[in-house]
């Protein structure tokens, strides 16, 4: 890689992690977690793709994130990873329930928080996470929840990503993509 090019990319993410571009990006974080995505735009980076054509791969090597790969675990839900530069690490991982959900579905899907140590448990989180929306259990293959992944430390950028479930091509007699 040129050196013009290194030099660009450690600049453009010592801009991000700036206190003005920290408190812009908690505020879209916040907004974005109080469902105003619904009515309004976002700014967002989108990665598109079929299911299993690498999408979870490219969120990986932007964030430093190791984003399960194993075909059982391909992206069923949305999954939004918050970085943020800390002097401390940490790993937390919660539930944020479909605003369509019913009270006693958000109570109990909100309660879903763990920490984590190590990004080796992450599979299996998901996994849990999986079972708590009712994914592959309750007739569901998708769910509308969000898993949020939020990750400090000194080396991480200010950055949050959202991984969501690919294309998914289908035909019948009346359509065909």
């Amino acid at each position: 890689m040129s050196e013009a090019i290194k030099s660009l990319t450690a600049q453009g993410l010592e801009q991000l992690c700036s206190k003005e571009q920290l408190h812009l990006l908690d505020a879209v974080d916040s907004l974005r977690s109080q469902g105003i995505s619904r009515y309004i735009s976002l700014p967002q980076i989108i990665v598109c793709g079929d299911q299993s054509s690498g999408k979870s791969s490219v969120l990986e090597s932007i964030s430093g994130v190791p984003f399960p790969s194993k075909s059982s675990l391909c992206t069923r839900f949305p999954t939004e990873l918050i970085l943020r530069k800390t002097a401390f690490s940490s790993i937390n991982v919660s539930i944020v329930p479909h605003h369509s959900r019913n009270d006693a579905d958000k109570a109990s899907l909100s309660n879903f928080r763990e920490k984590l140590l190590d990004f080796k448990d992450l599979p299996a989180l998901i996994e849990s996470a999986k079972l708590a929306m009712g994914v592959m259990t309750m007739g569901k293959a998708f769910s509308e929840d969000i898993l949020r992944i939020e990750v400090s430390g000194p080396r991480r950028p200010h950055l949050t990503i959202v991984d969501l479930p690919g294309l998914i091509h289908s035909s019948n007699k009346h359509h065909a993509t």
